[in-house]
């Protein structure tokens, strides 16, 4: 070819790179054109799908919150309350109507459907015993009722007072607005999405009924209400309805082409770049031929030339091939590695040509081998043959490891055995290639040949699972922790007031409450605390009474008295749960005013009642109040009663009834629970403040925990150093061991408190150990340390280390 018809492979490459990216930009923008119209009706439509979603979402929080209303201002009634005239009740309810623009009116009916106030103090003294509303009310606790007038709906409610009293809201079409107003800014809304709400009967309780047009060219969406906790499904329906997006226009725009032209411009720089590179190997041989001394060579010195080059590109590819072989061979190595130390053969499985390799050993080795599913299969029984396809098919579908225990047929006289295989799924569609099945088998020992595969798996879940829950619960303990440590600080400070006081009991005792459920899913995950064990009694029941207040009791009062300093008692915490919930519902049954709880210590030098053994104690006391003279009959016996009982008798816990609430007088039981002899802390010895101060060495990970401990422990008017690992408090220990005391955290990293607890003993055996954990976390080995259960409350933090300042004086 002549030298003037000579393309550059630089441009050409070029050229050819741009021509492919305006192609794909072309077909790309048509794509997008094409599916535009869809795209923006798609659009449209979860828009309004999500907004109808969320309006009938908020509907049911209003209804929780009218049924919350409904309470409150019942209670601010005070209908059992006979100081009260009817007048001023209506008066305190048309106040409290003024501060609820959502509420139309609002009516208090007695028991014998007497209405006994009103918003509008008009109508007192009518019966109401035979509307739609009471009734409903007295049967189901909360209604949605038919409303009157101008309103949007009305709720009834029975209210847990002894007069069986009944509270009737009307609400108006403004409850619905605040509701659509916090859905518009929550999800940003433009004014063409418009809302409806309609009854169970069809008529419209808010917005214009628009919604739900036939128009083709809008985007229309609905979602009922599912109720409140308290408030059984009204039935209601939401729909919204919005304008439709149209289709983009087929023909780009100018940002559009601008990017296009820019896209092909970088494709053919990056094609006249890569064209450069290829040939420059091609202009150096060249040069080399014309810088030659002599004739130009021939064609076959020219052919010669090529053949000696791809000679040494072929003996290039030859190394590159065999540096590769011989990785396959490491890798090989190590698989084989791995069978002979785990005691597990590797399985390959092609699902589709259902061929599978593995490696096995003979005489001459280890070697891999290839063959049929079928030859596999046949070495086990005929009955497990579609366990090994669901298994295969089950792990194809999911990314998780599938257990399933096969039983081999035993030939060649060989006993049958069972055989543990692990099938996981893969892809190699990265690559190109089908899908595969990996698989790990292994002869299971004859001491778990009857353990199923699905045994195996479920212990492996829930050993994970139990370390999740520990993570979660130590991180919710670390933040409970750092709550009330700066709760008790701001309790000692001087100058609070008697509302700010009781604000920051209130959330003490929430935190304590935190504390109770930490320990409580702790105790549902491993399985514990149903029979021995050890329990906090305060701690349990400052977490169950205003449970059982809300949800037993009805709202009765609920009374715990239970002093400081009480030991722990060997009980499980789950076992005392459910035995003092028998109790109140017993309580509940025969109708008795309250509920109230005890404790007091019964030392080892006294005498135990009920034929126990000697020992100390804790003498839980649990009475009901005496019932009104006009109460109904209670019903003769009680199951629940029996039940704690039964309970109680099969751990060997003490258990008497003094009086069982019938025939007129109140309830008393006592329960004796054995005391543990190493949790009870030591009272402080009496002396001057400044001998009671320690110098302490604070070991924890997390800064802000740690932080606040020290804060704590500096209100208290002890010295603090702060370490943050183990590491770091023994290089404190090594400049100066003028330590006290030293608190630790179990669960730091590298090295655990237990672990630097053993190392301080050993080296500097006056220092008393402290290890901080959430209760059960500790080992057995821990129990010769003091330990301090997270979170813990203000008192037991200065409990004991009252009680470790005479000690270390000692020392």
């Amino acid at each position: 070819m002549p030298d003037s018809l000579r393309i550059p492979l630089k441009l050409l490459n070029a050229a050819q790179l741009a021509g492919i990216a305006a192609a794909a930009f072309g077909a790309a923008w048509l794509g997008l054109a094409a599916s535009g119209g869809r795209g923006g009706g798609d659009e449209a439509q979860r828009l309004v799908l999500t907004a109808s979603r969320t309006f009938a979402e908020a509907v049911d929080e209003g209804l929780a919150a009218a049924t919350a209303d409904a309470r409150g201002v019942a209670l601010l009634l005070r209908p059992d309350e006979h100081a009260l005239s009817d007048a001023e009740r209506s008066a305190m309810l048309r106040d409290w109507l003024a501060l609820k623009p959502a509420y139309g009116g609002a009516t208090l009916a007695g028991g014998d459907g007497r209405v006994r106030a009103t918003g509008d103090g008009r109508g007192i003294g009518a019966d109401q015993s035979r509307q739609g509303w009471f009734l409903r009310a007295r049967e189901a606790g909360a209604v949605v009722a038919a409303p009157g007038g101008g309103d949007a709906f009305a709720l009834g409610l029975a209210l847990p007072a002894p007069g069986a009293e009944r509270m009737l809201l009307r609400a108006t079409p403004a409850f619905f607005a605040e509701i659509e107003a916090r859905v518009r800014r929550a999800l940003d809304l433009p004014d063409a999405v418009a809302f409806t709400v309609t009854g169970a009967d069809g008529r419209v309780l808010a917005g214009a009924g628009h919604a739900g047009s036939a128009e083709a060219s809008r985007a229309q969406a609905a979602a009922p209400t599912r109720g409140a906790r308290d408030l059984a499904n009204p039935g209601w329906l939401v729909s919204a309805e919005g304008p439709a997006v149209a289709a983009p226009s087929l023909v780009p725009g100018p940002r559009a082409l601008g990017f296009g032209l820019v896209l092909v411009l970088v494709a053919g720089g990056i094609g006249y770049g890569l064209g450069a590179r290829a040939a420059r190997p091609l202009a150096r041989l060249a040069e080399e031929a014309e810088a030659g001394e002599g004739p130009p060579a021939s064609p076959v010195e020219e052919i010669d030339r090529l053949t000696h080059s791809v000679a040494g590109r072929d003996r290039r590819s030859g190394a590159l091939l065999a540096s590769a072989g011989t990785g396959l061979d490491r890798i090989r190595g190590r698989l084989r590695s791995f069978e002979s130390m785990s005691g597990w053969t590797c399985w390959e499985i092609d699902p589709e040509t259902r061929q599978i390799l593995w490696s096995d050993r003979d005489a001459a080795g280890a070697s891999d081998r290839a063959g049929a599913l079928a030859d596999l299969a046949a070495r086990f029984d005929p009955e497990d043959h579609p366990l090994i396809d669901l298994t295969m098919r089950a792990a194809l579908a999911s990314d998780e490891p599938h257990d399933v225990v096969l039983r081999t047929r035993g030939l060649g006289g060989a006993p049958p055995r069972r055989v543990l295989m692990r099938f996981l799924g893969g892809s190699d569609a990265s690559v190109g290639g089908p899908p595969r099945v990996h698989a790990l088998s292994r002869e299971l020992p004859e001491d778990d040949a009857s353990d199923p595969a699905h045994g195996l798996n479920e212990r492996r879940r829930n050993a994970v699972l139990r370390r999740v829950t520990d993570g979660i619960v130590h991180d919710f303990n670390d933040v409970l922790t750092i709550v009330l440590a700066n709760l008790g600080v701001l309790r000692r400070r001087p100058g609070l007031d008697a509302e700010q006081a009781r604000l920051v009991e209130g959330a003490i005792a929430g935190g304590l409450r935190g504390a109770a459920l930490t320990r409580r899913m702790l105790s549902l995950v491993r399985g514990a605390g149903d029979g021995p064990g050890e329990c906090d009694l305060a701690g349990t029941l400052a977490a169950l009474l205003p449970f059982l207040q809300a949800n037993v009791m009805r709202g009765a009062p609920t009374i715990e008295r239970v002093p400081a300093g009480l030991p722990r008692i060997l009980c499980g915490e789950r076992l005392l749960e459910v035995v003092l919930l028998n109790v109140a519902v017993h309580v509940r049954d025969l109708g008795l005013p309250g509920f109230a709880v005890g404790a007091a210590a019964h030392g080892a030098d006294e005498p135990p009642a009920l034929g126990l053994p000697a020992g100390s104690y804790v003498r839980l006391l649990l009475a009901g109040g005496r019932p009104p003279a006009d109460a109904p009959p209670p019903s003769p016996g009680s199951a629940a009663l029996e039940t704690a009982a039964r309970l109680l008798a099969e751990h060997d816990i003490g258990w008497q009834v003094v009086s069982d609430g019938t025939d007129g007088a109140s309830f008393l039981a006592e329960i004796w629970l054995p005391a543990a002899p190493h949790a009870a802390l030591p009272a402080p010895a009496p002396a001057a403040a400044d001998a009671r101060r320690l110098r302490i060495l604070l070991v924890e990970s997390d800064g802000l925990v740690r932080a606040s401990l020290a804060e704590a422990l500096a209100d208290l008017g002890h010295t603090v150093v702060q370490a943050g690992s183990g590491g770091h408090a023994l290089a404190l220990l090594a400049e100066n061991a003028a330590y006290d005391a030293m608190i630790a955290d179990q669960a730091m990293p590298v090295m655990t408190g237990l672990q630097l607890a053993a190392t301080v003993v050993e080296r500097h055996p006056g220092i008393r150990v402290v290890l901080a954990s959430p209760h059960g976390r500790l080992p057995a080995s821990a129990r010769q340390f003091l330990q301090l259960d997270k979170p813990f409350r203000p008192e037991e933090l200065e409990t004991l280390l009252g009680g470790l300042a005479p000690q270390a004086r000692a020392a």
